[in-house]
């Protein structure tokens, strides 16, 4: 066998290591990383070690020797420890290695010299690798956690141990008693207690959610702790009863969902107070939820607005969380929508022959649709009763359409009107009404003199302009005199439909008028009023025809 002492490799056989010959494996000596009580139980030794960098190499012998604390290495021992166990391995080449209890006659800390040897026959030497803590160890015994599945109803948790000082040669223990001792329940309890005369310590608290127990003490005797006890709150089950699960509203009204939440607690369900819940679009991940919180009674009440045909899903939102309740039940919503319709646009313009030029948009809230719909355009006299449709159209929701020189009225009122479809759960609308109105003209006594005529004679055209402006939507004041307008006088030739402008006179303060033009031809005249002003229409005298000779 090969022996290094003293816990060195040479540099000779690092030199020796790094020039082997190609193919050979060559064996490192173990190396020892540290000798200690145990921290469990301090009259056991621990040792670490790196035992190699071969595969499948491992340790063959441990062998601790201890000796008084500040002692000479070359004291003889008081005693040496052969018995090792591996007992932790943390990789394949190191792990820790652990004795049986130790027994010596004197208690007090002792330096622990270690040799370790490993399979491929590498021997390390390592004297004061650490100290062995050989005095009464205080330890806590009899740890319990009562329940570890808290429920709802039940939240008191108790723990309970006893701390005792336990004595590493005889393994007899005696009690501790004043001593503090810290127990953790979680992240929700943390408290001190203090030990009676018999040592034995207890704390009973309700917890407020799930986590690890333990119980530690700490003082110049030392640390004493136990192995964690995790404590799982057992959640009941829940259920969502809704008042009413299916609604049919307009769309965009509000609608309330209410109901109760509650949990079974053995064959009995109860209310579940202060829990909050969402009421949401069902398997969607993307909108706004809307939230509410149980009362005493677990009663909830979510207000909605609904736009479309849809589902929704009352259920429990991802945080807070609560450990006392199974968050898993959900409650659908069924909702149908009545789609509702209104005129975003509709203007309508009168010309001075009474026509009028119409443009209108209709736009859908609730459900899409993207099919032909009809459109009336209605007229009344008094803008309130007897609405009568003057004209059909098609069109679509959201695009505008117009109509070009509708036949119209001197007065009364417009507008658009959309049935609807029941079909579809489409409801209808109507526009606003717009009331189109204008004073009336006309021409009379006209007349075209003399006739006959010679040709190139001079013709007069004379006539009255009169305006009679609307007195109510039904009825007409009588005619006046409608002075200071230009009249026009038109000429047709006999046998053509063409009419000519011939000349134009200003009425006089009577509304009278008479223009004088040379006679071309046979044919018609007659006197207009072309050019009203915005608030008048067009007027029209009688056709007078002249026989030229």
């Amino acid at each position: 066998m090969r022996h290094i002492t003293r816990g060195m490799v040479t540099a000779g056989a690092v030199l020796l290591s790094t020039f082997a010959i190609p193919g050979a494996a060559h064996a490192a000596a173990p190396v020892v990383q540290e000798a200690s009580s145990n921290y469990v139980d301090w009259s056991v030794i621990d040792v670490r070690l790196n035992h190699g960098s071969v595969v499948g190499e491992d340790v063959k012998k441990i062998t601790a020797k201890l000796r008084p604390l500040g002692s000479a290495e070359t004291d003889t021992p008081v005693a040496t420890i052969t018995d090792f166990t591996e007992t932790y391995s943390a990789s394949p080449w190191e792990g820790t290695w652990s004795s049986q209890p130790v027994h010596l006659d004197t208690l007090g800390e002792y330096t622990i010299d270690v040799e370790a040897t490993n399979s491929g026959g590498e021997t390390t030497v390592q004297p004061n690798a650490g100290v062995l803590r050989y005095q009464k160890q205080p330890v806590i015994t009899g740890f319990t956690v009562t329940p570890t599945a808290p429920n709802i109803e039940a939240k008191l948790v108790t723990a309970s141990g006893d701390l005792l000082l336990r004595d590493p040669s005889t393994r007899a223990t005696e009690a501790m008693p004043g001593a503090s001792v810290d127990i953790d329940f979680g992240s929700s309890v943390e408290q001190t207690v203090t030990t009676d005369d018999q040592g034995h310590f207890s704390l009973a608290r309700e917890v407020s959610q799930g986590g690890w127990a333990r119980a530690e003490y700490r003082s110049d005797l030392g640390y004493a702790t136990v192995p964690w006890v995790e404590i799982k709150p057992k959640a009941a089950p829940t259920r969502l009863i809704l008042d009413k699960n299916s609604f049919h509203v307009v769309t965009n009204a509000e609608m309330k969902v209410t109901g109760r939440l509650e949990y079974r607690s053995g064959s009995e369900w109860k209310p579940l107070a202060g829990i909050p819940l969402t009421l949401d679009y069902k398997n969607s991940s993307t909108t706004d939820a809307t939230e509410a919180t149980t009362n005493t009674a677990g009663r909830f009440t979510f207000v909605r607005r609904a736009y479309g045909n849809t589902t929704f899903e009352v259920g429990f939102p991802p945080y807070p969380y609560n450990p006392w309740i199974a968050r898993t039940a959900t409650a659908d919503v069924t909702v149908k929508v009545t789609s509702t319709s209104r005129f975003t646009e509709f203007t309508a313009a009168q010309d001075e022959r009474a026509q009028l030029d119409i443009t209108g948009s209709v736009d859908l809230s609730g459900n899409y649709y993207s099919g032909e719909i009809k459109v009336d355009i209605q007229y009344s006299a008094d803008g309130r009763t007897g609405w009568r449709t003057k004209k059909t159209l098609k069109t679509s929701f959201g695009l505008q359409f117009s109509v070009e020189r509708l036949k119209g009225n001197a007065d009364g009122y417009w507008r658009l009107r959309y049935a609807g479809d029941s079909a579809r759960d489409f409801k209808g609308t109507t526009s606003r009404a717009v009331r189109k109105v204008k004073a009336l003209t006309r021409i009379i006594s006209a007349n075209a003199t003399p006739e006959p005529v010679r040709k190139g004679a001079t013709l007069t055209v004379k006539g009255v302009l009169q305006e009679a402006k609307p007195a109510s939507t039904v009825s007409w004041t009588s005619w006046k005199a409608y002075g200071g307008k230009w009249v026009q006088i038109l000429f047709r030739p006999r046998g053509q439909n063409t009419w000519y402008l011939m000349g134009s006179v200003k009425t006089g303060r009577n509304g009278s008028f008479a223009k004088g033009i040379r006679a071309p031809m046979d044919g018609t005249w007659v006197p207009v009023h072309l050019e009203p002003d915005s608030r008048h229409f067009a007027g029209v005298g009688a056709e007078d025809y002249v026989d030229v000779r």
